[in-house]
């Protein structure tokens, strides 16, 4: 698996456009990265590609999913939550963004549950086929 900080924090950068595939469902959307240090914060791009988003999940809520990004040619094992909160940068029929793990993201606040960010680690793993 990518790990966030030697890798992927670079090769996922703000302002870029990649597909996200949910492992269990294949279902797939299109996404950009607005912004995040420990992990990235993205948003689905269009109204239909949030409608596909929210049907991975079903409600909006915060228990991750496993997904492979597709970016640049390559397949990154990462984890989704599926529970808007905070900025909103785009016109897609849901408010706020969403938080994007890879193997060894972590919050962007020390007061985020040890069970969500370990969570998040699993779905990566699985993800990655482990």
């Amino acid at each position: 698996a990518v790990d966030w900080n030697l890798e992927g924090r670079y090769i996922l950068e703000r302002g870029d456009t990649f597909t996200i595939v949910d492992v269990d469902t294949g279902k797939q959307f299109r996404a950009r990265m607005i912004g995040g240090y420990n992990h990235a914060d993205i948003e689905p791009l269009t109204t239909a590609d949030t409608n596909v988003m929210k049907s991975m999940f079903g409600t909006w809520k915060w228990s991750p999913r496993a997904v492979v990004v597709y970016h640049n040619g390559m397949n990154i094992a990462a984890s989704l939550s599926g529970m808007p909160h905070g900025v909103d940068t785009i016109d897609n029929g849901v408010n706020g963004h969403f938080d994007l793990y890879l193997k060894n993201s972590t919050s962007h606040s020390t007061s985020t549950s040890k069970v969500y960010i370990q969570e998040h680690q699993n779905m990566v793993m699985k993800a990655a086929g482990h």
